[in-house]
Order: structure tokens, then C-alpha cells, then sequence
């Protein structure tokens, strides 16, 4: 019985996912080969030993066609090919060769994982548990995924970010001037939103309602902007001027050739029962509904009115009126800007006024209890309210004060910053001193998953950043260059770059420590301990057991599993004794269990369940499905920073 037909017996029986065999095979391995019933006269083995990581470990069969691909995965990079058998191996050596200077490929996760942690430096970074998984490809790539939550990133906020939670899916990009939005609504109904603003929106759904499209500088129709069901915009020919002009980018003709660009020649507005029309809007304008009626024509005249809402007057852009009606009341306000203006109710229990508007107003109102003066403003405010609760005293740029009900601020600048907020299920204070030194604490009514139910936060910008809570969740970062608190993953995708010193302890009672850019790195628990020195040291031990240590590319060193134990030489693996059978296979560790091997299935390339968990997709739904070994060609490659 040769070694090949060991192998082609031992990955029948494993799936096409089995790991590489030892070398040499054990006998146990030739044993079950013995009643295989593969020609083992048309097997041969070749073994590629390249001068540069990884080895490759070819084990050929014949195959008559097709190409078939699984995954890739970063802890034990495997891909297997069913080759045509007249293929000429010096092309396809290499294909391997090249395939070799890849890098860590990655493929989509597969759920239900073990706990497990892997990274090379501080360009990739992958941990996972029962709870999702995250992978960082810095700087250009990253992906959270938690139980129905998912964020991804790439070079943000320049290319995209993405939140996805059970009913919304929403994408950024270009600075936020990019947004796709994808809606479930309570009633099942589709709702998707595209749009590079002011390029182009395009929308779509189950109702017709949420179908638009608008390309500038031709128009078109966007749906649920701007306060409006519908608005329709058509042909914007300001934008002509920058191509007969050409004015300096940063000048005053091309800020007024930019205002000019987005005045669009016709447009049409919905609004429930309200229909409009603009011409050069927003100088000519008319519209009319139920209650609302419009008319404009700037700057000389202009008049809206709601009936039993509101009535304004405009003239020459200058002389203001204008109608409230409440429950109970009406209110007047005049104004002719920015010289006076007066504002008081139809009861006399309300006055304002304001001279050389907005620098000097004073003002009271009897029934809120309220008194307000800008004197001038913003450098003296001064107000008191009891409905709503209300406090300000602002001696800008010296000393403010501003209290509510439930938010407090107050500044000594450019010294001093503090707010307070109470919200129903949390009490929250930022102190901000000198604009370098932050501290932020919060304090939950109820407990957090993660955060427990306090948490502190101190920065001392941009030398270190010092994050604890009650939870047992403490991280420690040296330098820390971000001038704010993150919260959209910029620090997950870049910090690593310029991070000297940094130390993580979570929840769970797991430990992360770096040095020098992770130059030097370490994750350990009360049974698990990993380091790293990139390119030249690996060392991993469970419990009492090393189960790894290599050196340089980890073409030298010494490995343990539970199949057997390992002395590496030049990458490849030489078995020197038994395995731990405590020790999870590498395929357990990237949350494939032994159990889901079973004899007994039928057809696993038509269990879509069985194929999403293996391959992160279902092979059946293309060209790659093939359930039979025996007419076809695999290779496997093995390797690992």
C-alpha cells in the first residue's frame, strides 16, 4: 500500500478539509487504506520543497476536469484542485510558488467557533468566540461580527464603513458623502436608499413610493428628503461656469460658481397633500394644499401660510412678519433685520426684543418663569427657566455655565471642560482639561453586557489612553494619537500603527500585551499562552502542554496536537510521537468538529448547512460540487507565520 493512497483514503474519510498527513504516514493510516477502493497504481505523491515558505505537500490523483476550490483559512491555509492529469507540473509548481507570496488569505468565518486568536505583527488580526469574530487586514480591511450585527471597514472615511443589524444595513464612504441604506420596515416592506451626494440618488422597494433615481447635473426625483415626500429637480446649468470660467479652487468666484451650480431650472415638491413648483429655485416659487398655500418671489416678496397654524410676510428679504397660532394663544414676531426686532403674544405675558440682531436681545416670558439676555451675544448670555428647567451663565471665553433637567456643562477655557448628562438608563461626565487630558466615566441603571455598570476612560492626548470598567475590562495604550474617543473602529484599524506600548484585559479574564508596534506580542489566560515575534519566533502552550515553538517563518521548531508530535526542518513536518488527545485538532480550532464528520451522510455537497459551516458558502450552487474522489487531482498547501 503506498503513501498516496493513505492519503487519498485519510482525506476521503476527514472531507476534503482534512489537514495534511505526517510524514511518515502511520500505520493506522495504511491500514484504512486497505479497504479503499481507489486504483492505488494510479496514485502518485510529490513532494515540492520550495527555498521559501510554505512547503507544499502535493498529493496527485488523476482527474479527468474541473477545478475546485476550498476556502482558504489563516491559522492552516488549505486549497485543494482537481487538475487535468496532462497539466504540466512545472506551470503548476509555479502557480503554487506564487501562491505562496499571497499572504495570509483569508475566507469568511464560520459560526458556532471555538475561542481562538491568531495575528501576524500588526497587519492582521483575527479572534472569535461563540459570540462572532473579527478580522483586521490593516490598514485597508476590517470585519466585526456579533450574533446579527456586523460592521465592516476599508481605508474609512475615505473608501467605506458599514453597520448591518436584523432590519438596517447602512454603508458610508468618501468622507460620508456616500451612503447606501438598506431598511426592513415593520411591515416586511423593502426600503433601499443609494446615493453619492450631490452626484446621484437612487432608491428602490417593495412600494412605488420608494423607487427614485436623480443624476446630476441632468435631475431626476429623490423620495423622503428634506422634509418632503417627493422632490423633483431638474437640470442644473450653474455647473457650465467652472468649464468656461475655470476659476482658482480656492477662490470667492468659484464659491459663488458652486452656489450657482446647485439652483436647478424647474422643480416640483409632494408633501402629503401639498404640491409645489420652483423655478430657479429658490428664487420663484408656488404650492398649495389642504390647509398650506406658498408664494415666493425673491428678494422682493414672499408669503406661506398654514390656516391655523402659522401666517408669515416677507419684503425685499428685510422686513419680517409673522403669525402663531397655539391652543391658546397667539404670538407675533417682527422683524426689520438686522437693525430691530420684537417678538410678544396676544396675553401680554411674552416680550422680547433685539437690536443689531443676533448681538443684543432681552426678553421674558411669565408663564415659563423665564428671563433671557445676550448682552452681547455669544460673549455674556445670561438665562434662568422653570418650564423647561433652565440655568446659563456665559462669560465667553472665560467661564460658562449651562444646566437642564437632565444635561449640565460648564467650561474654564481653554482650560477646563466638563458635561454631565442623566439619561434614563445611564449617568454619564466628561472632563476635558487643557484639551489634552480627557476623563469620561459612565455610570448604567441597568447592568451592561460588556462595561458592567461603570466605566472610565482617560486619555492624556497623544502620549496614552487608559480604558476600565467593573466589569474587569481594562486596556492601557501608549501613544494614543486620535484627538477623541473612538467609536466607530478608527483606533481597531489603525492604532497598532504607531502603538509603542499596550497591554488588554477583558471581561473573560483574557490578557494582551504589545511592544514596539507588536513587534513583541502576547495573549494568554489562566490555560492558554501565545507569543509572537514576527518572522523569527512562534511559541503557543495549553495548560501544561507546549504545543508550539518555531523559528524563523516557522521553518524550524517543534509542534504538538492531538494527532501526534512534530519536529519541523525547512517547513516540513516530521512526526516524533505521540499526540495530546486533550489538544483540539487544528480544524477544531477553527470550529469544525469531529461530530460533523459522519459516515452515515448521504449527499453533504446538497446539505446546505453542512457546506456554509465547512466553506463559509454552499459548493452545490455552482461548478465546484464533486462528491467522488476518485477521478480527480488535489493539492494541498500548509503554512503559517
Amino acid at each position: 500500500m503506498n503513501a498516496g493512497c493513505a492519503y487519498a483514503s485519510h482525506t476521503r474519510e476527514r472531507g476534503i478539509t482534512g489537514e495534511t498527513p505526517v510524514i511518515p504516514l502511520s500505520r493506522h493510516s495504511a491500514k484504512r487504506c486497505a479497504g479503499n477502493n481507489l486504483p492505488c497504481r494510479n496514485v502518485w505523491k510529490i513532494l515540492l520543497l520550495f527555498l521559501s515558505p510554505p512547503v507544499v505537500i502535493l498529493e496527485y490523483i488523476p482527474a479527468e476536469s474541473g477545478l475546485f476550490f476550498k476556502p482558504f483559512t489563516i491559522k492552516s491555509m488549505s486549497c485543494y484542485i482537481p487538475l487535468n492529469k496532462k497539466l504540466n507540473l512545472i506551470c503548476f509548481a509555479f502557480i503554487i510558488f506564487a501562491i505562496s507570496f499571497s499572504g495570509n488569505l483569508y475566507a469568511e468565518q464560520v459560526k458556532n467557533k471555538e475561542k481562538s486568536i491568531d495575528w501576524f505583527w500588526f497587519f492582521y488580526e483575527h479572534t472569535s468566540d461563540d459570540k462572532g469574530s473579527t478580522d483586521v487586514y490593516r490598514p485597508f480591511y476590517m470585519e466585526a461580527e456579533y450574533g446579527d450585527n456586523l460592521f465592516q471597514a476599508s481605508l474609512m472615511p475615505l473608501v467605506f464603513w458599514r453597520y448591518k443589524s436584523i432590519r438596517n444595513d447602512v454603508t458610508y464612504g468618501f468622507f460620508g458623502f456616500y451612503e447606501s441604506t438598506d431598511y426592513k420596515h415593520t411591515g416586511k416592506d423593502k426600503d433601499y436608499d443609494n446615493g453619492l451626494f450631490p452626484l446621484f440618488l437612487y432608491g428602490s422597494g417593495d412600494q412605488e413610493k420608494d423607487k427614485y433615481l436623480f443624476i446630476y447635473p441632468l435631475g431626476g426625483s429623490f423620495h423622503g428628503k428634506f422634509g418632503y415626500d417627493r422632490i423633483s429637480p431638474y437640470v442644473f446649468p450653474g455647473v457650465a461656469l467652472f468649464f468656461i470660467y475655470h476659476p482658482a479652487v480656492f477662490s470667492m468666484q468659484a464659491a459663488l460658481f458652486a452656489l450657482a451650480s446647485i439652483i436647478p431650472v424647474y422643480t416640483e415638491f409632494e408633501n402629503r397633500d401639498y404640491t409645489g413648483t420652483a423655478l430657479f429655485w429658490p428664487f420663484i416659487a408656488w404650492g398649495k394644499g389642504d390647509k398650506r398655500e406658498d408664494f415666493r418671489f425673491l428678494p422682493f416678496y414672499a408669503h406661506n401660510s398654514k390656516k391655523g397654524w402659522y401666517d408669515n410676510y416677507q419684503y425685499l428679504l428685510l422686513i419680517n412678519y409673522r403669525e402663531l397660532y397655539l391652543k391658546d394663544d397667539e404670538r407675533y414676531t417682527f422683524f426689520f433685520l438686522p437693525f430691530y426686532g420684537r417678538k410678544w403674544n396676544k396675553k401680554e405675558t411674552m416680550k422680547s426684543h433685539t437690536v443689531l440682531w443676533p448681538f443684543f436681545s432681552w426678553g421674558y416670558d411669565e408663564e415659563k418663569n423665564e428671563r433671557i439676555y445676550n448682552l452681547p451675544w455669544p460673549l455674556v448670555q445670561i438665562g434662568d427657566s422653570d418650564k423647561p428647567k433652565m440655568k446659563k451663565r456665559i462669560f465667553w471665553p472665560f467661564y460658562g455655565t449651562h444646566e437642564t433637567s437632565t444635561y449640565e456643562s460648564m467650561f474654564v477655557t481653554p482650560l477646563y471642560f466638563r458635561i454631565k448628562k442623566d439619561q434614563e438608563y445611564f449617568k454619564s461626565e466628561y472632563h476635558i482639561t487643557c484639551i489634552i487630558a480627557w476623563y469620561l466615566k459612565r455610570d448604567y441603571a441597568i447592568k451592561h453586557e460588556y462595561y458592567g455598570n461603570s466605566w472610565r476612560y482617560f486619555k492624556l492626548w497623544p502620549l496614552l489612553q487608559v480604558e476600565w470598567s467593573d466589569s474587569g475590562m481594562y486596556s492601557v495604550n501608549v501613544l494614543s494619537l486620535l484627538p477623541f474617543r473612538d467609536t466607530r473602529g478608527y483606533e481597531k484599524l489603525y492604532q497598532p500603527f504607531w502603538t509603542l506600548y499596550e497591554y488588554r484585559r477583558k471581561p473573560d479574564g483574557e490578557k494582551h500585551l504589545g511592544l514596539l508596534l507588536r513587534t513583541y506580542y502576547q495573549v494568554w489566560s489562566d490555560d492558554f499562552f501565545k507569543m509572537k515575534i514576527p518572522l523569527v519566533i512562534n511559541y503557543e502552550s495549553r495548560g501544561d502542554t507546549v504545543t508550539e515553538f518555531t523559528m524563523l517563518l516557522s521553518s524550524f521548531g517543534y509542534e504538538k496536537d492531538r494527532e501526534g508530535t512534530y519536529l519541523k526542518l525547512f517547513w516540513i513536518p516530521l512526526k516524533i510521537g505521540q499526540g495530546d488527545e486533550t489538544l483540539a485538532l487544528k480544524d477544531d480550532k477553527e470550529g469544525i468538529q469531529d461530530n460533523e464528520y459522519k459516515e452515515d451522510k448521504v449527499d453533504e455537497a446538497d446539505d446546505l448547512h453542512y457546506n456554509e459551516k465547512i466553506y463559509g458558502f454552499n459548493p452545490s450552487h455552482g461548478n465546484a460540487g464533486g462528491g467522488d474522489l476518485s477521478k480527480e487531482a488535489y493539492f494541498k498547501m500548509d503554512f503559517r507565520f
